[in-house]
């Protein structure tokens, strides 16, 4: 069932030969996705491209990444009874020829570790947030260095709430992803519904009406006619977009376009109306 979803790379698919992966590996195993695919390090992707990308692409990026995460643990848990994780070392990021970019996880199955019952799905996505932004918060598992919250409790992850506060929230995408780390640490016996709500705030803030529309309908006396017309003209301008586009611009960002297009083909305007309430509420 792995196969069904882009995100989610079946167990099946490794290998342990260096010399059968073109080239490519991670710290962990070989996996052969694509033959023209290079494999990167979940930490290690964020690490470079901080290092070369300005705040904006990064913080988009990250919005981008944890929607499609969030995308294949909903996959996953639909058709397994088994609570998905969202561990950094489940991660790998795979650059295609065409310069775009996306996560793989790879399921519980592949992994089976002692250190996976010591947080919650809420943490994993903390712990992700705080990779990805590259935040100044000490994590504990793993090979980073323990410390104590108190004299008798060891955290193996830090909390949701630390994480949140460690975000500057200067942009959409930042305010974004803290709201999203807090409606998953709001309650953990709803982790259907906190789940799909923070990826529809992140689907929103990539492909809904700008925050300053956003801001706007929001107040405004006639919400849902201003989003219904908001949707009219977005997805006409799709459509012109797609019937004049290059073929090399499609290919290269053929997977986001794809999403775009099944977000505003799906949404409707009191779908949209609830994620503002969310956003400014």
């Amino acid at each position: 069932m792995a196969h069904q979803h882009p995100n989610v790379i079946s167990p099946l698919a490794t290998f342990r030969a260096p010399d059968q992966s073109s080239g490519t590996s991670t710290n962990f195993d070989n996996i052969a996705v694509l033959p023209a695919t290079s494999v990167v390090d979940f930490r290690q992707y964020w690490q470079h491209l901080h290092s070369c990308s300005d705040r904006g692409i990064v913080e988009r990026s990250a919005c981008l990444t944890l929607a499609r995460l969030l995308s294949a643990a909903l996959h996953l848990r639909e058709h397994d009874a088994e609570m998905p994780r969202l561990l950094p070392r489940r991660i790998i990021m795979t650059v295609l020829d065409t310069a775009e970019c996306y996560p793989l996880l790879r399921p519980a199955a592949r992994i089976s570790c002692g250190r996976d019952n010591l947080g919650t799905f809420a943490d994993d996505v903390a712990e992700l947030v705080a990779v990805m932004l590259q935040l100044d918060v000490v994590t504990c598992g793993g090979d980073a260095q323990r410390r104590k919250s108190d004299t008798s409790l060891k955290r193996e992850k830090p909390a949701g709430a630390e994480i949140a506060a460690a975000i500057s929230p200067q942009s959409s995408y930042s305010r974004c992803l803290q709201r999203a780390v807090r409606c998953l640490h709001q309650d953990g016996s709803l982790w259907d519904e906190c789940v799909k709500q923070s990826l529809q705030l992140l689907e929103f803030t990539l492909w809904g009406p700008s925050e300053d529309e956003a801001r706007m309908i929001a107040v405004s006396d006639s919400r849902t006619t201003a989003l219904e017309v908001w949707l009219s003209v977005t997805r006409c301008r799709l459509l012109a977009e797609l019937a004049v586009v290059e073929a090399a611009a499609v290919s290269q960002n053929g997977l986001e376009l794809a999403e775009r297009a099944m977000f505003l083909s799906s949404a409707t305007e009191n779908g949209l109306l609830e994620v503002t309430k969310l956003l400014f509420t």
